[in-house]
């Protein structure tokens, strides 16, 4: 069949995707607190505040890098099972055990990054707030309309898990069956 054929290629395709964005999720981040000075600016834009970045020292650099680099790991990890899903779905397999497993894993991790994105966001004000002479060190937690639009998406992929593994356990009866 030439639509099978068509989707077995993009299915190649997004494995491909997903595992460039795999690798770039964690190169980024590195790329973005190695070049800080020059990237500063635009890493930080979305915080809302008004933080000197040049103040920051090794320390707050080496910490402000944990924390991308954790967010950007998890984030790897979830698009490298997604990944085996589309690898099955390339091998005609779009149903399997391992799909439907990749597919959950990367659905609950979608979940779980927009509370860690939210941490992310309240470490990154910390440690700038905590580098910034005169300003003390402030906390501020963010979960507003982005955040629950995240989280929409991140149970909507959650149920989709669901559906598919509902998919998955029904093939399988008609395979038995037959």
């Amino acid at each position: 069949m030439a639509e099978t054929a068509y989707h077995r290629r993009f299915a190649r395709f997004l494995a491909l995707a997903t595992l460039a964005g795999a690798i770039a999720l964690p190169l980024i981040a590195l790329a973005i607190w190695i070049f800080w000075d020059s990237l500063a600016p635009a890493a930080s834009a979305n915080l809302g505040h008004g933080f000197d970045l040049s103040e920051l020292g090794p320390g707050a650099r080496l910490a402000g890098l944990a924390v991308s680099l954790a967010g950007a790991l998890l984030w790897s990890y979830g698009l490298l099972a997604l990944r085996h899903t589309f690898l099955e779905a390339a091998r005609g397999r779009p149903l399997s055990r391992e799909a439907v497993r990749g597919f959950r894993r990367f659905a609950w991790i979608a979940l779980a990054m927009v509370f860690v994105g939210a941490l992310q966001r309240t470490l990154y004000i910390l440690i700038y707030s905590i580098s910034n002479p005169g300003m003390d060190g402030q906390l501020s937690i963010q979960f507003g309309t982005p955040e629950l639009g995240a989280l929409f998406i991140g149970l909507l992929f959650v149920f989709v898990a669901h559906v598919f593994a509902a998919g998955q356990r029904a093939a399988d009866e008609n395979e038995r069956f037959l």
